[in-house]
């Protein structure tokens, strides 16, 4: 991929992205917040990418797959007025057939445009499909956006958490009632190491807990060490209320970081 490419897609993607733009404010809050996510996941992706050091080639093409990645949300998100896929559709397939659709990757290499549609297909599931592991490349480029995306979230969140409720963009806890307690499953996935399913969630308390849990699907050292730097964890735990059970979450998680050094 050359530069022109990239220059190309930034254009592109801008030009796309500003049809959306509406009167409606709450609308337009969260095109905006999608907008600015894409940005700093561009960033994010860049400095996971040059602590690999994969080169000027491998950075645009990680930063491409970074502008694609949510390309499907501002679609999702005019037509059904939420993010949540399961009362929508899957924002990344949804992305995926945009950019098909449009044909803007078709001038690349047939290597590096099946990079960009798996890693953008992929970065939003459970785990990346076992086909995947035979890729070599695509599983770089995959796990490179999905450790991108996640820090730009829990970044978002963390800051959600920090304004006072009335603030609050319920948008990001995708409308789930503020009741006590936490699911069960949920728990007992994060200190299991496993990642937690949306499908369990009930609560805010359970959206929280979710993405604390996306820990256990993080790849890269710079990953952990910007998490460390950043302490958006710390932040999400402190915005849960002070029980036994957080007290033990908190103190599994701290193990898990620091044994990530």
């Amino acid at each position: 991929m050359q530069k022109e490419d990239l220059d190309y897609f930034r254009k592109w993607f801008l030009d796309y992205v500003n049809q959306f733009s509406s009167p409606d404010s709450f609308i337009q809050e969260n095109i905006r917040l999608k907008i600015e996510h894409t940005a700093r996941v561009c960033e994010n992706i860049l400095l996971l990418a040059k602590a690999e050091k994969i080169g000027e080639e491998g950075y645009r093409l990680a930063e491409t797959i970074a502008l694609f990645h949510d390309l499907g949300r501002f679609e999702q998100f005019m037509k059904y007025r939420t993010f949540k896929d399961s009362e929508s559709e899957n924002h990344a397939l949804l992305g995926v057939n945009i950019l098909k659709n449009a044909g803007i990757l078709s001038n690349l290499p047939i290597k590096e445009e099946n990079f960009i549609i798996k890693a953008v297909e992929y970065h939003n599931l459970m785990e990346i499909p076992g086909c995947a592991e035979s890729f070599e490349e695509l599983l770089f480029y995959s796990r490179l956006i999905r450790d991108a995306d996640k820090l730009d979230i829990l970044k978002l969140t963390s800051e959600d958490y920090e304004k006072e409720e009335k603030y609050r963009n319920p948008v990001l806890e995708f409308n789930m009632p503020d009741t006590p307690g936490c699911s069960e499953n949920i728990v007992e996935d994060i200190l299991n190491n496993r990642m937690a399913k949306i499908g369990d969630a009930r609560n805010r308390n359970d959206v929280k807990l979710l993405r604390l849990s996306w820990i256990f699907d993080i790849n890269f050292p710079a990953t952990f060490a910007l998490l460390k730097e950043r302490r958006y964890l710390d932040t999400i735990l402190s915005s849960l209320s002070g029980t036994e059970e957080v007290y033990i979450i908190r103190r599994h998680l701290d193990n898990c970081l620091n044994k990530s050094d």
